[in-house]
């Protein structure tokens, strides 16, 4: 094996290499720490200074989801970036063995996860695709490959529609220089969710370049049976507008109610303690011509029905909106002050199990 770089005493070059999309990764050793990293060598780089853009990314974040970054070697005019070994398949290679919805479902909630907390960082990964993110020896998803972010700023824009064909944003192809935000990450979320569901195959429709067409399938034609929430959230993943796409932290949330269906517990505090964790179950709240009807369907609790006045923390609610996971529901006019019934009401949310 050719040694491209000189390596500091504490690490040694242990595996042989894997083609990256911007360098070569290396398995060595921490001598130090006694553990497996992956080296990326970069390739071709003349600016020092887009090495240590992705190495600020990286750093940036904090999440289970993001390979972490532990170094920087430079010698001359080649440089490694130290970062976590995940030494698992990727999820295209995974996606060609998944087991069927509840599998599909757990990579994808990891993959919402990582990128949710990349854009809560106020970063851009800009070139997800399944062929960048690999399993642990845990099978924890980790997002890799950071060498096209950029901060999420709000008057961002770029000149070229960097990134991987098939997975870049409709609004990247239109005449530059082009604004663009995390949505751009949300279409190509949604062409991986869609990679994944087929197995690992790429759709024709996918290969479209901008403006389509035709449209891009909906999820409800995919191999996976999925659930009217999940296709739902899934397709406006791949809204040509992407201003009409939800945010990552929606797409995370949407995911980890379906794969906690029926797990979720609502204490209720109505003279004696009260209980509502069945799905179709409801709770009703009643205080002279006062009442609440709260419903839970397996996925989250509901207003069923209401009448007189009943405000939700201070607010009054509308029969079919979603109740707060901890909030006070007061039933009574508000000039009755303290004598108006308060009752707490608090959900308990079991974590999602990788």
């Amino acid at each position: 094996m050719a040694i491209p770089l000189k390596l500091p005493p504490r690490y040694e070059y242990e595996g042989p290499p894997r083609q990256g999309g911007q360098g070569t990764i290396y398995v060595c050793r921490d001598k130090y720490l006694d553990r497996q990293v992956a080296i990326k060598v970069m390739k071709g780089v003349s600016d020092p200074s887009a090495i240590r853009k992705e190495l600020a990314a990286i750093q940036a974040v904090r999440s289970r989801h993001v390979a972490q970054v532990y170094d920087l070697i430079v010698a001359g005019s080649t440089f490694g970036l130290v970062q976590e070994f995940v030494p698992g398949p990727t999820v295209k290679e995974h996606a060609r063995t998944a087991q069927g919805t509840n599998d599909f479902l757990k990579v994808l909630y990891q993959i919402a996860r990582g990128l949710s907390d990349i854009h809560e960082s106020k970063k851009i990964h800009r070139d997800i695709k399944p062929s960048n993110m690999r399993f642990d020896q845990e099978e924890v998803v980790k997002i890799l490959d950071f060498g096209l972010a950029a901060d999420a700023l709000p008057d961002i824009e770029t000149v070229d529609a960097r990134g991987t064909p098939s997975f870049i944003a409709p609004e990247l192809y239109r005449t530059p220089p082009v604004r663009y935000t995390c949505a751009v990450d949300t279409f190509a979320f949604g062409v991986t969710a869609r990679v994944i569901a087929e197995g690992g195959a790429l759709l024709p429709a996918f290969r479209q370049t901008p403006p389509y067409g035709s449209p891009l399938p909906s999820f409800a034609s995919c191999p996976i049976k999925l659930a009217g929430d999940i296709v739902s959230i899934l397709d406006q993943t791949l809204d040509e507008d992407p201003k009409k796409r939800p945010t990552m932290g929606d797409v995370r949330d949407v995911l980890g109610r379906r794969l906690l269906f029926g797990r979720h517990r609502a204490v209720v505090t109505y003279g004696a303690v009260h209980e509502l964790c069945e799905p179709g179950k409801a709770i009703q709240l009643k205080v002279g011509n006062d009442g609440i009807a709260i419903k839970y369907d397996g996925l989250q609790f509901t207003v069923d029905a209401v009448v007189g006045d009943v405000y939700i923390n201070n607010a009054r609610p509308t029969a079919g909106s979603a109740l707060p996971d901890c909030c006070v529901i007061t039933l009574g006019l508000p000039s009755l002050g303290s004598s108006r019934t308060f009752v707490p009401f608090n959900v308990s949310h079991p974590e999602v199990v990788l």
